[in-house]
Formats: C-alpha cells, sequence, structure tokens
C-alpha cells in the first residue's frame, strides 16, 4: 500500500528499531544476559495481502501475543514466534532448563510478559518520538494456527478496504538462541490519517 512516501516509511523503520532497541535493552535487564533485537524488514500492506503473507512467511502453528491500543493509532498488535520454538524462547528468558511440565505452567506468563515490553516498546516510542498519546491495554498470550490467525488479529471483522497491516519482521537473539519473529499491527484507517499527519509534522521539524 503506497499510503506513506519513502521518506515517511524510512522515518517509521527508523521508529521501531529505536523501539525495539529499547525492548532489548530492558529484555537484557530483566533477564541479565544481553538480548539482540533488530527489524530486517517492514511493510504496510492490505488485507488481503496480509492474509497471504501469512500463509507464506509464517509457520503452520504460532505462539504470540495479542494486544489492543487506541490513540493517535488505534487498533490491534501481535507479537508472534514459531509454537515450535517457544518453549526454547521460555527457557532463554528463565535463565534455567526446566522440564516441560514445569516450563508449560509459565510458558504463557513469560511470553506475555515478553510481547508486553516488545510491544509496548515499540507503540510508546512511535508516540512519544511523534507527540503522540497512544494506549495499551493488557496482553494476552495465545496459540493459534496460522489459519486461524486473520480471526485472532479481527483482520475478518474489520471493513478491508479501511484496515492498513503494519508487518514487521524481527530478528531475535538470547542466550545462544536465535529465531525470527514477527509484529503484526492491525491499523484503522481513519487513525492512519492521524498517523500520517504526525509523521509529515515530525519531518517538518527536521527541515
Amino acid at each position: 500500500m503506497d499510503l506513506f512516501s519513502p521518506d515517511e516509511h524510512d522515518l517509521i523503520v527508523e521508529l521501531m528499531n529505536l523501539g525495539v532497541g529499547r525492548a532489548a535493552h530492558a529484555l537484557s535487564q530483566l533477564v541479565n544476559d544481553e538480548v539482540l533485537l533488530s527489524v530486517p524488514r517492514l511493510e504496510f500492506i492490505s488485507v488481503p495481502e496480509a492474509q497471504e503473507a501469512f500463509r507464506k512467511d509464517l509457520p503452520p502453528f504460532l505462539a504470540g501475543v495479542l494486544q489492543d491500543f487506541e490513540g493517535f493509532i488505534s487498533g490491534r498488535a501481535a507479537l508472534l514466534f514459531p509454537e515450535a520454538r517457544s518453549l526454547e524462547l521460555v527457557n532463554a528468558m528463565i535463565g534455567e532448563e526446566l522440564s516441560a511440565d514445569e516450563i508449560t505452567e509459565l510458558e504463557q506468563e513469560t511470553l506475555a510478559e515478553l510481547g508486553n515490553i516488545l510491544l509496548n516498546h515499540c507503540l510508546a516510542t512511535l508516540a512519544n518520538q511523534l507527540k503522540q498519546q497512544v494506549k495499551t491495554d493488557i496482553p494476552r498470550a495465545f496459540n493459534s494456527s496460522v489459519s486461524e490467525l486473520p480471526c485472532n488479529l479481527n483482520l475478518s471483522a474489520n471493513d478491508p478496504n479501511n484496515t492498513l497491516v503494519m508487518l514487521v519482521q524481527i530478528d531475535f537473539s538470547l542466550r545462544h538462541s536465535a529465531l525470527r519473529g514477527y509484529l503484526a499491527f492491525v491499523i484503522d484507517l481513519q487513525s492512519a490519517d492521524s498517523f500520517l499527519l504526525a509523521l509529515r509534522e515530525y519531518l517538518a521539524e527536521l527541515l
């Protein structure tokens, strides 16, 4: 979708990298080890394009975190990882090897905390840098097949002509564990107008 100019798109990428950098710092302090996060790719796509991207790029089964947000942009955000590696990720977060039974009890709580840190830092950085306001709801961990993901993201409930999806690829490294995940932000196009205005005001101040 060509809603944003190249300069506006580059600014969003810069702000998202800043957000994940801050999230990495917070996670490093939490787990007392270095956490590396990077954003190799960010794209804005339509609902049909998002559904196709999910089928093409994501594994069949996912673990992740959902969080609703509202303010200068409103919608639903998700942190997504391969379900097969979620226990590995939880072990890395906890910093010790636990049995499958032990870790299952902690999985939802740990993933929710990870999502809370990552999604909140990304949204807060966007809002703060653009001098805007955004509020987030309590995050909730979930497991889903890739075919169920559009329903979890409320894509089927929203008017596809008035919905924008920001899909962010994220590389995650923690305690010798490296994996690729995704951030998906489903944004109401009505709030996308205020997002666009805030970006243009920010860029105008740089001139």
